[in-house]
């Protein structure tokens, strides 16, 4: 017998993406909002997680050299190349940073090899499967409610 069972985890509807990510999982990492969403920066995730900001960089480094290969990502889109002015005071310079979106920190989770960015991957994840039954259980009347739901919150 299948004692598994998932309790309903939203009173009325599901939350959207944007807000599993940015309320339940990452919660302050966002740092303003753009035509692509919400944005981050390489120096808040380094800060978020707690490591050298070189290594934030690196893993972005790797990211895209591995994933580059699949126009499908929009890497250029979700990494997008930046400067800061940082260094001891009066002999500041540009130093470079990445601003980040939400899918391109999805993918960035991937290379942060850090316990918290495994639970965060892992809390992801979760969400994910939670929001899929809670759908799964809905009816086709119910699914055209939520999307009509979703449009007008759009059109508004």
């Amino acid at each position: 017998m299948n004692n598994f069972r998932i309790d309903k985890p939203f009173e009325a509807k599901p939350p959207r993406l944007k807000d599993l990510v940015n309320k339940h999982v990452m919660g302050d990492v966002w740092i303003r909002d753009t035509p692509f969403g919400p944005v981050t920066d390489s120096l808040k995730i380094a800060e978020h997680f707690e490591i050298n900001h070189q290594h934030v960089l690196r893993s972005i480094d790797k990211c895209i050299k591995e994933l580059s290969v699949q126009s499908k990502f929009g890497l250029n889109k979700n990494f997008i190349e930046n400067k800061y002015l940082g260094g001891q005071k009066g002999k500041e310079r540009k130093i470079r940073k990445v601003d980040i979106t939400e899918f391109g920190l999805m993918l960035l989770l991937l290379y942060i090899n850090t316990p918290k960015a495994r639970m965060i991957s892992a809390e992801i994840l979760y969400r994910f499967f939670i929001l899929k039954s809670y759908v799964e259980g809905l009816t086709e009347n119910q699914i055209g409610a939520l999307k009509g739901y979703y449009r007008k919150r759009i059109d508004e």
